[in-house]
């Protein structure tokens, strides 16, 4: 991949989020960190825990890989400022491709100061929108009460909700990279709203894999707000720069294929994430 820029390095941090001991990159850039360690006895060589500091590890069961993120953001030195980055990957699913593997900072270096946020290539549902396909495959419910949510507390942003709900692809995964002080606005923005939809939905009958609703709701409301800074003339699409991504255990395809026009056409809901 080349030697590593060390002259005038941009703050670039990049949280790897993982539940269990995994291969990260090795680039400095990148920090593993275990979401929801305050559920874990021990914490995997080389990575972090996110209940260090101000955190809210304890809610990784409905928040995901979203508790690494709020530690970054909340403990790492100078992140929101305008002159520094935060991203967010998952341990099996990297911005970069098979054949290079992970991005390094060489290779994102030249779009830093001149691209404000990095999005993974959009997913394409083809046959559904996001707000039929998260119907479909995880119910009603818990969308029906955020876009309530919503209208109470942001409801200049309902327009961009119906929008990016109506379309057929988006930028999924929770996976980004942000200037630092997009990224507090963003992040602010986010678990305003996902802190009431968690005091307003019951999820004491829910299994594990409904309770992460929190977390899978994020990833349409990244492209919600997109849609509003974008609608509203704070971003421009100059601004955002689309990057490669891959997963490291395969794509699956035909498997996510099948689950999801079992879901649309035979109301066969999603027991696992793909």
């Amino acid at each position: 991949m080349g030697e590593q820029v060390t002259e005038n390095r941009v703050n670039i941090k990049i949280i790897v989020a993982s539940h269990k001991a995994a291969d990260v990159p090795s680039d400095e850039m990148y920090i593993p960190v275990l979401a929801g360690s305050s559920l874990h006895e021990e914490i995997p060589e080389g990575f972090t825990p996110d209940n260090e500091g101000e955190n809210i590890s304890f809610l990784n069961p409905l928040y995901s890989e979203l508790t690494a993120l709020y530690w970054g953001w909340k403990n790492l030195p100078d992140i929101t400022k305008e002159s520094s980055y935060l991203g967010l990957v998952h341990y099996r699913r990297l911005f970069g491709s098979k054949h290079k593997g992970a991005i390094t900072y060489n290779d994102i270096a030249k779009y830093l100061g001149k691209k404000k946020i990095f999005v993974p290539r959009a997913r394409e549902y083809f046959v559904d929108t996001l707000g039929a396909h998260y119907r479909h495959t995880h119910g009603s419910l818990a969308l029906d009460e955020c876009e309530k949510v919503i209208g109470d507390f942001c409801p200049d942003y309902l327009k961009s909700f119906d929008r990016a709900l109506s379309r057929s692809s988006g930028y999924m995964f929770n996976m980004m990279i942000m200037r630092g002080d997009i990224a507090d606005e963003y992040l602010s923005w986010l678990n305003k709203i996902l802190y009431e939809l968690t005091l307003r939905v019951d999820s004491g009958n829910m299994d594990d894999y409904d309770k992460r609703y929190p977390g899978r709701i994020a990833e349409l409301l990244l492209n919600v707000w997109l849609d509003y800074q974008l609608q509203e003339g704070h971003l421009k699409n100059s601004d955002i720069k689309v990057l490669p991504w891959y997963s490291t255990d395969g794509d699956k395809t035909i498997e996510k294929a099948e689950a999801l026009l079992k879901a649309k056409f035979k109301g066969e809901k999603y027991h696992k994430s793909f």
